[in-house]
């Protein structure tokens, strides 16, 4: 994700999902990053995935997706506004470790700029912060030029967070967790998703509980359902518990 070169970084955990698949035919495996509770209930940030990976039916072994823990911010401004099914592929990107404040300044147009990042101090140990410099959104936004602000992991395989439009002059800090959902469906390289969708029938995949030697293997079954275990290994979960879909919800779902 991104045209600026990411940072250097020193040596990182890793996780390996191992993806199986007990359909009959080829299916593409989406991963997504589950939002930090800070941006878990707000509905103008949307998924931001390109790790997506095509599974053969009961292949000999199983694809794998590597998942660093690096995490890594972005910023970016086009013509398209945040919003479903846009695709945001941020202008610049940085990688972030835990307890550093980075600061986006967004250009006032005319004429249409991007933005620039830079490291800017330090917050809280298990934390992220990002701050918007204060720009003149009404403006850039009537001039169809529009910022962006992401937030994820870059996994061998992709992309794997989340982008939403920033406030001017507003500083987000999140603390961020490694749980993810594995799907498959009709999705596109960083076109934006809502999680509801995602959520309709995927696996949740959490940090370190599903985790044994820092793996653990995701399949979809020959009836549709997702199973997740513990492990590089194939087959039910060494619990004997099925994971249904969807996991945890992140999304406030109104009852009738």
């Amino acid at each position: 994700m991104g045209h600026a070169m990411i940072e250097e970084s020193e040596a990182m955990d890793q996780y390996t999902i191992n993806l199986v698949n007990q359909s009959a035919v080829n299916q593409v495996f989406w991963v997504f990053l589950a939002p930090p509770q800070e941006l878990a209930y707000n509905p103008g940030v949307f998924a931001n995935s390109s790790a997506a990976m095509v599974v053969a039916p009961n292949a000999p072994s199983p694809t794998s997706i590597t998942i660093p823990v690096q995490y890594i911010v972005g910023a970016g401004a086009s013509k398209e506004a945040v919003g479903l099914n846009v695709v945001i592929d941020s202008d610049i990107v940085n990688n972030s470790d835990l307890s550093q404040t980075w600061q986006v300044n967004y250009a006032n147009v005319p004429p249409p700029e991007g933005p620039n990042m830079e490291l800017a101090g330090a917050t809280g140990p298990d934390n992220i912060a990002i701050t918007a410099n204060e720009f003149d959104q009404p403006n850039n936004e009537g001039n169809g030029w529009f910022a962006s602000m992401s937030f994820g992991i870059q996994t061998s395989s992709g992309f794997v967070g989340m982008t939403w439009s920033p406030a001017p002059g507003q500083t987000l800090t999140m603390t961020p967790v490694l749980n993810f959902y594995v799907t498959t469906g009709n999705f596109s390289n960083n076109a934006l998703t809502d999680w509801d969708t995602i959520q309709q029938n995927s696996a949740y995949v959490s940090v370190p509980t599903d985790f044994a030697q820092n793996a653990c293997t995701v399949t979809l079954t020959s009836n549709g359902n997702w199973n997740v275990t513990p492990g590089a290994m194939m087959g039910a979960r060494a619990d004997g518990v099925e994971r249904g879909a969807g996991g945890p919800a992140i999304m406030q779902v109104p009852t009738e």
